[in-house]
């Protein structure tokens, strides 16, 4: 067959340069293209130059490639609505991306964790409580490494965990296929620059559950005003609640319960922050409802302290400790980063700002205004095109920042206006496109300087 990449990407385990290793090893005709240049693309093609039968078209898209395609596989980064997959659809083109390859193939159960929040921590830790109820588990997906890459690998008795942003998500229910067991953590404002309202957002994570067969199970946060709107939907439903009595898996009396089994104390949990009682309570009711022993659900909840670029600590140095929360790409998951570190010592300095996702920032102005009454908090603003937003809701609240133009000119703003006790985080509540080239290269830049 004639197979089209459609999207190369820049991780070296991701959902484009997986896809061509794929279809290159089973002796496909494979074309590969991506908007970006080689000198951007990195290893991704230099892993593929040693098959004679992948040739490539870097720095744009062309109809003509559509057409001679067999097959399309789509990176996530191409939208529904592209001209290009359009185009592919009019011609009868079948559309697949490495998700919905690898789940028509899975030979097991396939655990598929989407949400605006939480989704990496929740996948993860979901697959941290399977391995150690000595499940032998596989996690893939949007956390960077495509499932293609353990594929051949997977046995019947395995479990699979794949985290799914909404754009995987989408991939997978235009073909008809859900996981055997979903997940919404939650749903809050994102990607409206990508979607033409909120509802086209929310209707793109209920794809994960869209196709589910009875057997199937569908896990929802039930204090979430768009996730419970799913509850009369979805063939099974079960139930994460912060509250006591609203849940399958609940908080009662400082205790994280399933059902009525006690799981383990609230204040044994290493995770750091409010949000995460919720992310941990999903992945115990996931994991349980895949099998998991609640000892070890008890385990890995005593033992896992988090994923990188998540409120990760880099370091202590020079008085201040680091903080890098670089996925933290909305207001909302700021305001949940700042809540986590009020209680530090001394001042906080947060950099913040970046690319324009459609969003609002009021809510942040907020509640930075209402926590500078007990707590100091010094606030640089990356240039970049939510800058005017930002710059007008900041100023509406009598919140004074500072401009910067690199990571270097914000930590050394902040080193040289802070003193010891203090911690510099980076949260920035924006896209990262403009000054860096994704958020995990902004994390990398922030932690390089907080170590040099």
């Amino acid at each position: 067959m004639k197979i089209l990449i459609l999207g190369l990407g820049q991780y070296p385990k991701g959902s484009g340069v997986s896809s061509a290793r794929w279809f290159a090893k089973q002796g496909h005709d494979v074309r590969v293209t991506d908007l970006k240049k080689e000198k951007d693309l990195g290893s991704n093609v230099s892993q593929l130059r040693k098959f004679k039968n992948v040739d490539f078209v870097l720095g744009r898209h062309l109809k003509s490639d559509i057409r001679w395609a067999d097959m399309i596989v789509r990176n996530p980064g191409i939208r529904q609505n592209s001209p290009l997959l359009v185009l592919a659809r009019q011609l009868g083109k079948p559309i697949e991306s490495d998700i919905s390859l690898f789940m028509e193939r899975c030979p097991c159960p396939v655990i598929g964790i989407t949400g605006t929040r939480g989704k990496s921590t929740t996948s993860a830790l979901t697959a941290e409580m399977l391995s150690a109820s000595k499940k032998r588990t596989w996690l893939g997906g949007n956390i960077k490494v495509s499932p293609l890459t353990f594929l051949a690998k997977v046995k019947a008795n395995d479990v699979v965990v794949l985290e799914l942003s909404s754009w995987l998500v989408e991939s997978i229910g235009e073909l008809g296929i859900s996981p055997h067991i979903a997940c919404i953590t939650n749903i809050m404002r994102d990607h409206l620059n990508a979607y033409e309202n909120m509802e086209a957002y929310v209707e793109s994570k209920a794809q994960i559950f869209r196709h589910q067969q009875p057997d199937d199970l569908l896990i929802l946060n039930a204090d979430d005003p768009y996730t419970k709107r799913f509850i009369s939907e979805a063939p099974s439903v079960t139930r994460v609640s912060s509250l006591a009595k609203n849940g399958d898996a609940r908080i009662t009396n400082e205790y994280f319960m399933i059902g009525e089994t006690k799981v383990c104390k609230v204040g044994d949990i290493k995770l750091k922050g409010e949000h995460n009682l919720k992310n941990a309570l999903t992945s115990a009711l996931i994991a349980k409802s895949a099998g998991a022993t609640i000892v070890g659900i008890r385990k890995a909840l005593k033992s896992f302290s988090g994923l990188p670029d998540r409120l990760e600590l880099v370091s202590k140095k020079r008085g201040f400790q680091y903080i890098n929360d670089t996925t933290a790409t909305t207001p909302d998951a700021t305001i949940a980063a700042l809540k986590t570190v009020e209680q530090s010592k001394g001042t906080i300095h947060l950099l913040f700002g970046g690319a324009d996702k459609e969003l609002e920032f009021e809510a942040i102005a907020k509640e930075i205004k209402k926590m500078k009454r007990t707590k100091k908090i010094c606030i640089t603003v990356f240039d970049g095109t939510a800058f005017s937003k930002v710059e007008t809701s900041f100023k509406k609240q009598k919140i004074s920042f500072q401009l910067v133009t690199s990571m270097k000119e914000a930590v050394t703003y902040h080193e040289s206006h802070g003193e010891k006790g203090d911690t510099i985080l980076l949260s920035p509540g924006c896209a990262s496109f403009g000054l860096f080239k994704n958020e995990f290269d902004r994390g990398e830049q922030f932690k390089k300087r907080a170590r040099r």
